[in-house]
């Protein structure tokens, strides 16, 4: 998998109206600065995307402190292909759980044709096997989450 394009609108630190990152012109990347500023959540956004899951134990710690719902779109490429997958996520009322979107699509030339599958698990099965990867294998594989960097010399 190859993300291409990110955007996020009020995903844990980022609010309303954030550039997307467009990652498509670029070969290898650094992403630093200072503690607090965004740069895991960035990662944690692509994972929720793709897999509906991150560092957070709830979806509701993922939404923006000052607002209720969040959204996430990630275009990537797996094999020959350009796939959209976007994820919303609007937190309940009271003890009641939240509503969560999933859309996937597949990318051709400027048109979108939909992948969406009955339901989200279906959908998200579906992108496990595009990506032949799961979660769990993404991050013991591929990612290197903060405050784990002893998983890879302690296994």
């Amino acid at each position: 998998m190859i993300p291409l394009l990110l955007t996020v609108e009020n995903f844990m630190c980022y609010g309303e109206n954030v550039p997307s990152l467009n990652l498509e012109p670029v070969h290898i990347a650094c992403i630093s600065g200072d503690n607090g500023y965004g740069k895991t959540a960035l990662l944690d956004a692509m994972t929720w995307a793709i897999w509906g899951k991150s560092r957070a134990k709830t979806q509701d710690e993922l939404v923006n402190i000052a607002r209720n719902s969040m959204f996430v779109e990630l275009d990537f490429f797996a094999g020959e292909s350009r796939y959209r997958v976007t994820r919303t996520y609007t937190k309940g009322r009271g003890a009641s759980s939240g509503k969560s979107e999933l859309n996937l699509s597949i990318i051709i030339g400027d048109s979108a044709t939909s992948l969406m599958e009955n339901t989200i698990r279906e959908t998200e099965e579906k992108i496990v096997g595009l990506l032949n990867m799961d979660y769990d294998t993404f991050i013991n594989t591929s990612y290197l989450k903060q405050g784990d960097s002893n998983r890879f010399t302690s296994s």
